[in-house]
């Protein structure tokens, strides 16, 4: 099997996110069913995306910064969260 191409990495991951938003807008949110399988469709979707991104990151030479960049926003919306519902008081 031969490497994916850049742009072909990509594509992938442009069209993941595109096609996410889509499959969002089309779930009936009352139905508990169609919710579960979006999620699911989703949650597939997305380890593409981001190992195909984590890919083209290493190729770039800049997979440490990225990684790094991604633990510091994970970190703060891990913040977020411990810190919502407290009225704006850590």
């Amino acid at each position: 099997m031969t490497e994916p191409t850049t742009p072909q990495i990509l594509a992938a991951a442009a069209g993941i996110a595109l096609n996410g938003r889509a499959v969002i807008e089309r779930t009936d949110r009352t139905s508990y069913r169609e919710v579960c399988e979006a999620l699911d469709a989703l949650h597939e979707h997305l380890a593409v995306a981001g190992g195909s991104l984590l890919i083209l990151a290493e190729r770039l030479g800049c997979k440490a910064e990225v990684e790094r960049l991604i633990r510091e926003g994970q970190d703060r919306v891990t913040a977020y969260c411990a810190f919502a519902g407290q009225g704006g008081h850590a």
